[in-house]
C-alpha cells in the first residue's frame, strides 16, 4: 500500500501532490487522470497514484510491466497553456525530475531521449505525457511516470530480466516509494514553472548534462525504417538533433523512436 500521507509529509510544493487520488489497483493511472480531466474534475496537481497497475502504458502503445506493491506508477494533471509545439519540454521536465529524485538516493541514473530512466545501462523507468490541444495551445496535459523501485529481479518477466534492473537492485535495499513520489513531484513543479515562464535552456542543458548517448551513434525507426545517426543534441523546443548521411535532422518523439 501507499501511504498518501507520507508523500504529503515530504512536499515542498504549491499545487502538485495537495490532492491524491490512490487507487489499490488501476488499469492505467495516465487514462484515470485523463478521464478526471474530461469530467471537469481534474484540477491542476492533482496526483493520481496506484499500487498496481495492470495495463500501463508506454510511448507507441507500447506496454510498460509494473510489479504490484514495488514499482511506482503515477500521474500528474497540469494546466500548461504552453505552445503545442513546445509540448517535447514538457517530456523532458518530467524525465528530469525522475533523475533528480533518483540522484538523491546515491544513484547514477542516465535519460535515453525523449524520457527513458536507466540505471547501469538497463532501463528502469519511463514517461509518457498526453495532452488536449485547443488552437494550438497545450491546455491540459496528463504526466505518466513509471518507475521500478523495490523490485527483484524474479519479479520481472524472463523476457524483461535481460534489459531492465530496479532501484532496489542497484542499492542493494528497498527504498520508501512515498519519499520518492515526493521528492519527483519537488522537482517537477520546479522544472514545470521554469518552463511555463520561458525558462527552457536550463532544462535542455540540465538534460543533456544527465543524457546516455550525446555524440554518439544511436539507432532509430523512423516510421517502420531502421536508421542510424550520431545523437547531437536538442532543439530549443525539445526534439532530437541527429546528424546523418543525409545532413542535420531536427525530429520529434513522434517522429522517431531511439532503439
Amino acid at each position: 500500500m501507499i501511504f498518501t500521507q507520507l508523500i504529503q509529509a515530504n512536499l515542498q510544493t504549491n499545487k502538485l501532490g495537495k490532492k491524491i487520488e490512490y487507487y489499490a489497483r488501476l488499469e492505467s493511472t495516465n487514462a484515470a487522470a485523463m478521464a478526471l480531466v474530461e469530467a471537469g474534475e481534474g484540477e491542476e496537481g492533482t496526483v493520481v497514484v496506484t499500487d498496481r497497475q495492470t495495463a500501463g502504458k508506454g510511448r507507441r502503445g507500447r506496454e510498460w510491466y509494473s510489479a504490484p506493491g514495488r514499482g511506482l506508477a503515477f500521474s500528474v494533471i497540469l494546466e500548461p497553456e504552453i505552445a503545442a509545439s513546445d509540448s517535447g519540454l514538457l517530456s523532458l521536465s518530467a524525465g528530469l525530475a525522475a533523475v533528480e529524485a533518483l540522484e538523491r538516493f546515491d544513484l547514477q541514473p542516465r535519460l535515453k531521449w525523449p524520457n527513458d530512466i536507466f540505471l547501469s545501462g538497463k532501463k528502469c523507468g519511463g514517461v509518457l505525457v498526453e495532452s488536449k490541444i485547443q488552437s494550438d495551445t497545450m491546455t491540459h496535459a496528463v504526466v505518466g511516470t513509471g518507475v521500478n523501485v523495490n523490485e527483484i529481479t524474479e519479479d520481472f518477466p524472463d523476457d524483461l530480466k535481460p534489459d531492465v534492473t530496479s532501484v532496489a537492485i542497484e542499492k542493494g535495499s528497498p527504498v520508501q516509494r512515498e519519499l520518492m513520489l515526493a521528492w519527483m513531484l519537488n522537482s517537477l513543479e520546479r522544472l514545470y514553472g521554469q518552463l511555463r515562464e520561458g525558462g527552457t535552456q536550463p532544462v535542455i542543458n540540465d538534460w543533456l548534462e544527465r543524457c546516455a548517448h550525446v555524440g554518439s551513434i544511436i539507432t532509430f525507426l523512423q516510421g517502420e525504417k531502421e536508421e542510424s545517426g550520431t545523437f547531437a543534441g536538442l532543439t530549443p523546443w525539445g526534439g532530437a538533433v541527429i546528424e546523418t548521411e543525409k545532413g542535420e535532422q531536427h525530429l520529434s518523439g513522434e517522429d522517431i523512436s531511439v532503439l
